[in-house]
């Protein structure tokens, strides 16, 4: 555990501090917005996987799917106890949704985000119940899910407005994905790279 004070984080790396949450009943559900669909995805190829994944991510500094290689990417998002979901319109993925069951009796929602173009367009406020009414019609007990201090600032608002309630913390140091060329220079502007 680290002691109270401040800790250097060495240059190239970065230091996030990581909430876990929980919730224990689906938010009420929303009418989906016109023309927005939630489409289940179960042969994604994983350079499919990484454009989405990045496109959503890439200035909060989504790293932990980038880092794998495509056959450890394809082992978790093809394992049969995770279900990826597209969201979508005729126009292209707005976002995307990966549910991980693989942990007995703990669902999580690994990742849930929607691209630049699709936030503030009120998809989130349909999308969160959804997700946790498929998981809670499984029977689950509790959902949990984690963010981090570089994610969005709306972000933890939003969780607890969906019934999400945080139930511990921890510190995450890993390598700047923009120093390892993982992100480019550009990607999260509001945290200077080191």
């Amino acid at each position: 555990m680290l002691g109270e004070g401040h800790h250097d984080v060495p240059k190239g790396m970065l230091a996030a501090v990581v909430t876990h949450l929980v919730c224990h009943r689906p938010a009420p559900a929303q009418p989906a917005p016109a023309g927005v669909r939630l489409r289940r995805e179960t042969r994604m190829p994983a350079a499919t996987y990484r454009d989405l994944f990045r496109l959503i991510g890439r200035d909060w500094l989504w790293t932990s799917r980038l880092m794998l290689g495509d056959e450890d990417l394809l082992d978790v998002i093809l394992d049969p106890k995770v279900e990826l979901y597209l969201v979508e319109s005729d126009n292209g993925p707005l976002g995307l949704v990966e549910l991980d069951f693989r942990e007995e009796n703990n669902p999580q929602i690994a990742f849930f985000g929607l691209t630049p173009a699709a936030v503030g367009r009120g998809i989130g406020s349909w999308l969160m119940p959804e997700v946790q009414r498929r998981i809670f019609d499984r029977g689950a007990k509790t959902v949990r899910l984690n963010t981090c201090s570089l994610d969005s600032p709306k972000a933890i608002p939003f969780y607890m407005k969906h019934g999400f309630e945080a139930e511990r913390r921890e510190v995450n140091i890993f390598p700047d994905p923009r120093a390892i060329g993982v992100l480019d220079s550009e990607a999260a502007p509001m945290v200077p790279a080191l």
